[in-house]
């Protein structure tokens, strides 16, 4: 029993500093913004679509802002210096070849998706980084899979940038 209470007294006295732990979100909101695309890149109309709710869903799942807003939503003026903007320009797709995927193999007749990615403060719109993506995967998968593999790219380097600008 004493070696009970001895655990749960050890517990309790540790357990308060670890709720004092400085939160990973240090900025206040994120505002993804829908990405353009360079003339000649042939996506479907709604890829922009896909890729602009992953890409929030992806931001949101990276705890490093407190709330992701919609494009266009209105922050408080105290909050702007704590909020960033991300934007992006499509800048080339390549459809890739399924014959050549199922025969070679091994990366060949991929789909490629390359992108620039912008990340802006709210407040005085300093470039807080420049993110070049490039996205493969097969040409069996769905756009909805292009979006959901490069949403996830993009909000992990967005997560390194910003933790390498904070130290």
């Amino acid at each position: 029993m004493r070696l009970f209470t001895g655990g749960l007294l050890a517990i309790l006295m540790v357990a308060p500093g670890v709720a004092a732990k400085d939160p990973e979100g240090v900025y206040r909101n994120a505002e993804a913004k829908h990405f353009t695309r360079v003339e000649g890149v042939e996506l479907s109309p709604a890829f922009g679509d896909y890729l602009y709710a992953e890409l929030r869903s992806e931001l949101t799942k990276t705890k490093m802002f407190e709330q992701v807003i919609g494009e266009g939503e209105a922050v408080e003026d105290a909050d702007a210096g704590k909020s960033i903007v991300i934007e992006g320009v499509i800048t080339e797709y390549k459809k890739g070849n399924r014959a050549t995927d199922a025969l070679i193999g091994f990366g060949a007749g991929m789909r490629s998706l390359k992108m620039d990615v912008k990340v802006t403060r709210r407040s005085d719109h300093q470039d807080m980084g420049a993110i070049k993506v490039h996205v493969k995967i097969s040409p069996r998968w769905k756009e909805e899979v292009m979006a959901k593999a490069a949403a996830h790219q993009i909000a992990h380097e967005i997560k390194n940038e910003l933790k390498e600008k904070k130290s």
